[in-house]
């Protein structure tokens, strides 16, 4: 599932840097604001040559869909976290989201097998 929602993220952004292109070919250079509610707006308003107005519409799309299965997999991703008590513990300490819980004791196993933290530190790199 970590995998998965991997991927999806890249084809998110893979979608958004050819929108960024096509944005740019027309002259339009607003970076992130692209990607806000208002720049959304802005992106159904422009005037394109026909195939571009084509492309800018599919491109939007794949995005929307992409979205939408991020979120469900995040949403995935949060019930799994809870079901594992040592993600739950994981969450605990500052900067740690449910991804990086639950690929730390997905990648981990039980800990018990290590005998420091410092054999835990060499084992993940």
């Amino acid at each position: 599932m970590l995998v998965h929602r991997h991927k999806q993220v890249q084809a998110r952004t893979r979608t958004k840097n050819q929108l960024q292109a096509l944005a740019l070919s027309q002259g339009v250079q607003k970076k992130y604001k692209l990607w806000t509610a208002m720049g959304r707006r802005s992106w159904e308003n422009w005037s394109y040559l026909p195939y571009a107005t084509v492309r800018r519409q599919r491109l939007l799309a794949t995005l929307d869909a992409l979205e939408a299965e991020i979120q469900a997999l995040n949403q995935q991703v949060e019930q799994e976290v809870k079901r594992r008590p040592a993600a739950v513990r994981l969450r605990t300490h500052p900067g740690v989201g449910p991804m990086t819980a639950l690929a730390m004791v997905l990648t981990l196993g039980p800990v018990e097998r290590f005998r420091s933290a410092k054999q835990v530190g060499s084992y993940l790199g």
